[in-house]
């Protein structure tokens, strides 16, 4: 309990004896009142910070880089993220979409990728806990691939959710339940397809399936969380508006319970919008991220946003949220014969512009990319974390 501050007059102890000694025979002294304290209830509350981060999209351009960062010997992927791992890593839970599985040797990039296992390292170095794995390319290695993804984030002790080794894994495992600072949320993710490729059984991975989806919030629901949260794979490629199939969607999940949508698969931003559901409750969308780190180095491509969420729970209260973001640009530039790729964390780089040796084309493209997003997102804040420019 915090007590208000008593505002009570202080008179020094040579003026109280004076007046005390001029008015001692005329005057009779009446013992001084103070006011009543005043006291303000203070609920507490709790609050659980998560960060979604866009599309891990891992071209063959991104190896060289990185087999020379590992001696020559193997990959070594922490060049491109070094810059923005405290950022990831100030999180209480950090998400990311792997859009590539890994699939083992021989590696391969576009159209059918397939991963050296040392970026997932790279990934959990950084700082990541959960990654999102229903995507158009989780099954571009087939059962196997999939498989093989699964084993090696076990051994990392990464967590994962939206593709599973059977349908008893998936009973098991889904909604994942994420359980921090007296805050309970259910994850839940599907992808609208796997570009024409079978999910060869046992092998499940989330599709966007009204019923089945509908069934997922339901057991949610039982586990007696605060929030629920679905990450989408969807829409069209490098649009930047959302399409009708995505509002559709977006307004099914939202009356069926859903309290937050984050979408990714589009390679670009997209907006940030809020549907008010039949109970009157405000749904907050954000309908794709873009690209986390990827080689895609055209405008509106070579960047995307990292979603900054906060929740906050009171006593004998619903939670409540707060929503901002952070730009993310690829920087891609030559050194000793080889494209390396670092990300910046764009208002971090207004702060300190000399720790980026940026020439004029390369600030330019990120200052555009920039301008862009904010363009895109008006009515979302950035996160405190960097501070405003």
């Amino acid at each position: 309990m915090r007590w208000r501050k008593q505002i009570i007059p202080v008179i020094s102890g040579l003026m109280l004896w004076g007046i005390t000694a001029c008015s001692l025979s005329s005057k009779k002294e009446e013992p001084a009142v103070f006011p009543e304290a005043v006291t303000e209830e203070i609920i507490p509350s709790d609050t659980l910070r998560l960060l979604f981060a866009g599309d891990l999209l891992i071209h063959t351009a991104l190896y060289p880089s990185a087999w020379s960062e590992g001696g020559d010997s193997s990959y070594r992927f922490s060049l491109p993220f070094q810059d923005v791992k405290d950022y990831i890593s100030s999180a209480d839970v950090s998400v990311a979409n792997l859009e590539v599985p890994l699939g083992g040797k021989p590696y391969s990039g576009y159209p059918m990728f397939s991963s050296p296992s040392e970026i997932a390292d790279a990934v959990k170095e950084t700082g990541f806990d959960i990654l999102l794995l229903a995507n158009n390319h989780a099954v571009d290695r087939g059962r196997r691939g999939v498989e093989r993804t699964l084993d090696y984030l076990d051994r990392l002790g990464l967590t994962y959710t939206g593709a599973f080794r059977d349908s008893l894994e998936r009973s098991e495992k889904y909604p994942l339940l994420i359980d921090r600072n007296h805050i309970r949320v259910a994850l839940l993710n599907y992808t609208y397809g796997t570009n024409g490729m079978p999910v060869t059984p046992p092998v499940v991975v989330n599709r966007i399936d009204t019923l089945q989806m509908r069934e997922d919030i339901r057991k949610a629901r039982e586990q007696k969380v605060d929030y629920i949260i679905a990450c989408l794979h969807w829409g069209y490629e490098y649009q930047q508006k959302e399409h009708a199939e995505q509002r559709e969607v977006a307004r099914f999940l939202a009356d069926e319970g859903i309290d937050l949508i984050v979408g990714g698969h589009p390679h670009v931003v997209q907006p940030y919008k809020e549907i008010t559901r039949k109970t009157g409750e405000v749904v907050p969308v954000i309908y794709s991220l873009g690209n986390f780190i990827s080689n895609q180095q055209w405008r509106y491509a070579d960047g995307g946003i990292v979603f900054d969420v906060t929740l906050i729970k009171k006593k004998d209260a619903p939670v409540t949220a707060s929503f901002a973001y952070e730009p993310v640009w690829v920087n891609k530039y030559p050194t000793n014969g080889k494209a390396v790729y670092r990300l910046i964390p764009v208002n971090r780089f207004y702060h300190d512009p000399g720790k980026y040796d940026l020439d004029a084309d390369r600030r330019y493209r990120m200052e555009e990319f920039y301008l862009d997003t904010r363009r895109l997102l008006p009515d979302l804040p950035y996160s405190e974390y960097y501070g405003y420019p």
